[in-house]
């Protein structure tokens, strides 16, 4: 179970290579275990990170396979992240319409299992995706249900993700004061490491 967080909390960070090592110790501990759950999530993570390192060749093929492997075990809890990992990656080689089904799945998931963890990354990402794909105020829109969601459940990363996007938005608009004004409140609530 921490091996798994750990991973996805260093690949949510950006720090793929120590989130792959999680991935690779939550493998090895799972398969000396028997611990099939953990095995498909870590799996998935780790086919993420090659990916994103752009390692593999076949990266969606894996993460496909690793995932359904995860599926057909009949586990539920732990997929969200992996929804939110991915989700990047396509945005990164520009396939927009993959993304917005992946993250309707992992909405769907979200309701289905009440895993409301990344609720809000959910609706963060929706909205990147939507506005890489023109659909700027309908991104706009769900960057304030992003943030709505993560400060209703005081989690003040998403927050912070969510507010800094929309501050960015705002930018780019020539809105320097209402983006200041957005992003200063959760910004000045992280005291640690000033």
């Amino acid at each position: 179970y921490a091996c798994y967080y750990a991973c996805v909390l260093h690949a949510l960070r950006g720090e793929i290579s120590t989130a792959q090592r999680y991935a690779k110790r939550c493998c090895v501990l799972s398969e000396e275990h028997g611990f099939r759950q953990w095995h498909g999530l870590a799996k998935s993570v780790d086919r993420i990170c090659e990916a994103l390192l752009g390692e593999s060749s076949s990266a969606f093929e894996d993460i496909r396979a690793a995932m359904d492997e995860h599926h057909g075990a009949g586990y539920q809890l732990g997929i969200t992240a992996l929804y939110v990992l991915l989700c990047p990656l396509l945005l990164s080689i520009q396939e927009h319409e993959a993304a917005l089904a992946l993250i309707e799945q992992g909405l769907a998931t979200t309701s289905r299992n009440s895993e409301r963890i990344f609720e809000a990354e959910l609706y963060r990402l929706k909205a990147c995706a939507l506005i890489l794909r023109g659909s700027a105020d309908a991104g706009i829109e769900l960057l304030h249900k992003a943030s709505a969601t993560a400060t209703h459940q005081h989690a003040k990363a998403l927050e912070l993700r969510a507010a800094t996007d929309l501050a960015a938005l705002r930018m780019e608009q020539g809105r320097r004061e209402e983006a200041l004004k957005l992003l200063a409140p959760v910004y000045g609530w992280f005291t640690e490491g000033f």
